[in-house]
């Protein structure tokens, strides 16, 4: 089984942090998982994972509670597709986890 943990900057403020374990090209476990710096502190914004043994997407907000969606998906695609989603669309993410109530 082949581990990877690795971080990409999106900007000064933004981070995504990127685990996952595979063996043989197949996606055993992961999790992507959207940093930023609001209101002085670094805090989830989002994160994409399989810890409870389905992919799934927990959504922060600043003032409302976090949800949890399961994704109807292998971890194969959901990996691919969270990686993709947070890198394009951090900025729309980050406005709703400011703003929603």
């Amino acid at each position: 089984m082949k581990k990877v943990e690795y971080t990409i900057s999106l900007t000064d403020v933004d981070k995504v942090r990127i685990e996952f374990a595979q063996n043989r090209g197949k996606i055993l476990k992961f999790v992507v998982q959207y940093h930023a710096l609001a209101e002085n502190r670094w805090r989830v914004i989002m994160r994409i994972d399989n810890c409870h043994g389905f992919p799934h997407q927990h959504i922060y907000h600043l003032h409302a509670k976090k949800y949890r969606v399961p994704l109807d998906v292998n971890n194969n695609v959901a990996f691919t597709q969270a990686k993709t989603y947070i890198i394009r669309d951090f900025r729309k993410i980050k406005e709703n986890f400011l703003f929603s109530k």
